[in-house]
């Protein structure tokens, strides 16, 4: 991959920009003609649009003397005007893409199109991917009903059986891919939308590959650009699209976009390599710490008894603390003294010395506990309108959540548009035009860009990290409402339904920009639920704890966006793993997840029970091996050698695990892994032989270790020190 950075010039193309073995040709009207990588030319086009809008002639820029070159012109449309500039740029590892549009005249927006397309004879032969859900459409794999899903109606288990591995490259096809979630519209809000869809993008980054060469190029976003709604869409012609959308353009405001194009070997780890390695922000725990975290979680807030040691064989340690502390959602500590008694949610008296004291607790068995947060949703049993006041003093209001909207947090409320086609009434049977929106219950939505509710959450982070030392932080619930807009409200950048609205992810980033600082500085982690699968809304986050991993979609983009954090899922009931629960907990070591444990009094989770004790019991000591692992991203870094059978390699304190999996009836199995450094020692865990070691025969050819591995149940975890 030696090359050099730089513009040469060639017959048919005016510019040729070369680094690192990649090299694109650009034609007189700005648009990439070809690209090389090594000894692959591809018939390519490449080029950025606005949807709409018609361009006026190119102007080229002098080349810079960064040795980029830059092209500007002007769209018009009937909405509006800008100018844009779209510049390349050779680096030391890849060739940066950028573009600027800056508006002219009265706000407007439109669809800012980048498209790629392959041609010739070798489309067909070339490989794509992406960080998704499932590498199945939609179509392929119909998504089961998302109203059965979040009401409670979908049969026990229906939705975790159908899993597929995202860690294959597979053919062109027709799909489109939405970033992180659907995109919230008037006319199919998807209210309480749950992250199982199978085309669900979660890292801004696509790969295209040629195994024969082994060689491949990736397209990846910068997470810390300004993004809104963005979509991925391929065909089976060998065309490719990114569509960012609802973005302001206007006099006096300027948009940039900044994206790269990396050349790697043909595998789905390279363009992930380049990118956590550019990004680490989004990717690396502020916290090393969270690592900690890691194991099957529980989610109660009973202070039953329980077995240390045999939660502790399961691989239990964190508790996310089921939040029925609180009076109602959101006053989660109330203004009071340490020992001061308050009625919560489930009509018992606590107070935050109990709550101090069960953390405490939960640390003398090495266990973990993160309390609950949200920062969407408060309240409960909300009248609307909202009645009069009825507290008399103002260090009463918080008693009352009616008072406290109405005197503190009025201007957060989000309110519904009356252009929202009405969502299914069996689940939102309150919401009404003009008023809020309602959600667990019925509690309502306030937005978290507002001051004074910032202000407010802030302050009840402060009184987290003061008055509850044992607690390890917190974990944010529900990401699902940064999908809405504020239309009451303008955050300068957003452009929504053709008016100024403010985004609740730009509240959420607003928000996290001084809210994980304050954990961090204070030693919390701050863990979420993540509904809404982006990349970019992880910058100040240590760890997840998903509440739809029993769904293989939700599994999947979880787990890639955990590369290098703990990420915890969790478990519905005991038909999540029947039929199979080898297959069940295999998925999950695949990945990298710890599926949440059978714990007593865990909240719309999963019970201990004879039989699935055992089977955690049989995987716990498999499980455990997980513990501050990161995915190994080195080209072609495992390789298993039967067909259907699954590897993935993670480094870990001490060396590095193998989890070998789906080997079927198979007793043992050959492993090949890439660009180690020479073992001292190979062993394999096996489910059902708790901690009992058995010895793997290896041998080292060059760079490639060689594995011989028994399997029991098609599985074995490689313990590489």
């Amino acid at each position: 991959m030696n090359g050099k950075i730089g513009m040469r010039s060639k017959k048919h193309w005016h510019w040729i920009l070369s680094t690192q073995g990649l090299s694109i040709g650009i034609d007189e009207q700005g648009r990439i003609r070809e690209l090389t990588i090594g000894d692959c030319r591809w018939e390519f086009s490449g080029g950025t649009e606005l949807a709409g809008c018609v361009a006026a002639p190119i102007l080229a820029l002098p080349m810079a003397a960064d040795g980029s070159v830059a092209f500007q012109r002007r769209w018009c449309s009937p909405a509006g005007a800008c100018r844009v500039t779209e510049r390349f740029v050779p680096t030391a590892t890849s060739i940066g893409w950028e573009l600027e549009i800056e508006g002219e005249g009265e706000p407007w927006s439109t669809e800012v199109i980048t498209r790629m397309a392959w041609g010739g004879p070798e489309v067909p032969l070339l490989r794509l991917w992406a960080p998704w859900g499932d590498v199945r459409s939609d179509t392929e794999n119909p998504h089961p009903n998302e109203a059965a899903v979040a009401n409670g109606t979908m049969p026990p288990g229906a939705i975790c059986k159908d899993w597929s591995d995202p860690l294959v490259m597979r053919p062109w096809s027709d799909r489109q891919l939405s970033y992180g979630a659907a995109a919230f519209r008037y006319d199919n809000p998807r209210i309480g939308c749950c992250p199982t869809d199978n085309d669900l993008w979660c890292i801004p980054l696509v790969t295209v590959a040629d195994p024969e060469a082994d060689t491949g190029v990736s397209l990846i976003l910068s997470p810390a650009d300004e993004l809104r709604d963005l979509t991925l869409r391929t065909t089976a012609t060998g065309e490719l699209s990114v569509t960012r959308m609802r973005h302001r353009f206007q006099v006096g405001r300027v948009v940039r976009w900044h994206a790269d194009l990396v050349r790697h070997e043909a595998d789905w780890r390279g363009g992930l390599r380049w990118m956590t390695a550019r990004y680490p922000a989004y990717f690396e725990p502020a916290l090393p710490q969270a690592h900690d975290l890691g194991g099957t979680g529980a989610y109660t807030c009973h202070d039953a008894a329980f077995d240390a040691d045999k939660m502790r064989r399961m691989a239990f340690r964190t508790n996310w603390r089921a939040s029925f502390d609180f009076p109602y959602m959101g006053m989660f500590l109330p203004p009071v003294a340490g020992t001061e008694e308050w009625t919560d949610y489930r009509k018992e008296r606590t107070s935050i010395a109990k709550m101090e004291s069960y953390a405490r607790k939960m640390r003398e068995h090495d266990f973990r506990v993160l309390s609950y947060f949200n920062v969407y949703e408060f309240g409960a049993h909300v009248t609307w309108p909202l009645p009069p006041r009825t507290t008399v003093r103002d260090q009463d209001l918080w008693r009352d959540c009616h008072d406290f909207l109405r005197e503190k947090l009025s201007a957060a409320i989000l309110s519904v548009s009356p252009k929202l086609k009405p969502p299914d009434p069996r689940w939102w049977a309150r919401v009404v035009h003009g008023g809020p929106y309602f959600t667990w219950e019925d509690g309502i939505i306030l937005d978290c860009g507002d001051p004074a509710y910032r202000e407010f959450l802030l302050e009840q982070a402060r009184r987290h990290i003061s008055l509850l030392p044992s607690t390890d932080g917190i974990c944010i619930d529900r990401l699902d409402w940064a999908r809405l807009y504020n239309e009451q409200q303008d955050d300068g950048e957003s452009w929504f339904d053709g008016c100024p609205a403010r985004s609740l992810l730009w509240s959420w980033n607003q928000l996290l920009e001084r809210l994980g600082p304050l954990m961090h500085e204070a030693g919390k982690v701050i863990f979420v639920n993540n509904h809404v699968k982006r990349l970019d809304m992880l910058r100040h986050v240590d760890g997840i704890f998903d509440e739809f991993t029993f769904a293989g979609p939700a599994l999947n983009t979880s787990a890639l966006l955990g590369l290098c954090k703990p990420v915890l899922g969790w478990t519905s009931d005991e038909a999540n793993l029947r039929p199979d629960p080898d297959a069940f907990f295999q998925r999950f070591l695949h990945m990298g997840v710890f599926p949440m444990a059978p714990f007593p009094g865990n909240d719309h989770s999963l019970h201990p029970g004879e039989w699935v004790d055992q089977q955690y019991l049989d995987y716990g000591s498999l499980l455990r091996c997980l513990r501050g692992k990161r995915w190994v991203l080195s080209p072609h870094a495992i390789q298993a050698d039967k067909a259907g059978a699954k590897a993935n390699l993670f480094a870990v304190p001490g060396g590095y695990i193998a989890p070998i999996t789906f080997g079927g009836e198979a007793d043992r199995i050959r492993v090949e892994i890439r660009g180690l450094p020479k073992p001292q020692r190979c062993t394999a865990l096996h489910p059902g032989n708790g901690d009992t070691e058995m010895s793997v025969s290896a041998n080292w050819c060059g760079t490639i270790l060689n594995l011989d591995v028994p399997l029991v149940r098609g599985c074995a975890l490689v313990r590489i020190e």
